[in-house]
């Protein structure tokens, strides 16, 4: 959840304008927050009863549309954020090349936001609720946690 796409880009459009600007169409996503796959890493290091050799998919707590994100968006801020699909070559030269990133980093966020418009991330998982006893954590918790968010245009 807190990735550049999410964390910092998202993020910079909502401050800016209320919109969050992603090249995702009408694909489906289910980011994990930071917080819980710490939790289920240090549970797992403490607590290795689950069997050896299992495989855990770290998923947000539902697969949903961008729009629905900009509402929990919405939600966590009191103000109404709107999605902007915006086409994924304008997005890049736009919104990702001005950060001035390393060649590597700049090559993973692009191709992040490729499979996620080609709908390659639409899936989600019990696994964080099995292994905390709570569902995941949401993006207010991504609201929280990001200084300044909330003092965005209102």
């Amino acid at each position: 959840m807190e990735n550049p796409l999410f964390g910092m880009l998202a993020v910079a459009s909502i401050q800016r304008d209320n919109t969050i600007r992603l090249p995702f169409g009408t694909a489906r996503t289910s980011p994990v927050a930071t917080r819980d796959v710490a939790e289920v890493v240090t549970r797992l290091l403490l607590d290795p009863s689950p069997p050896v050799g299992r495989v855990y998919e770290l998923t947000g707590a539902a697969s949903r549309d961008m729009t629905t994100v900009a509402a929990e968006f919405s939600d966590a801020l009191g103000r109404t954020v709107t999605y902007l699909d915006v086409p994924y070559d304008e997005w890049v030269e736009r919104d990702l090349k001005p950060l001035g990133l390393t060649p590597h980093v700049f090559a993973h966020i692009s191709t992040m936001a490729r499979l996620h418009r080609e709908n390659r991330y639409d899936r989600s998982t019990n696994d964080v609720t099995e292994l905390l006893g709570r569902p995941p954590s949401g993006f207010d918790s991504l609201v929280e946690a990001t200084p300044g968010l909330r003092a965005g245009k209102g």
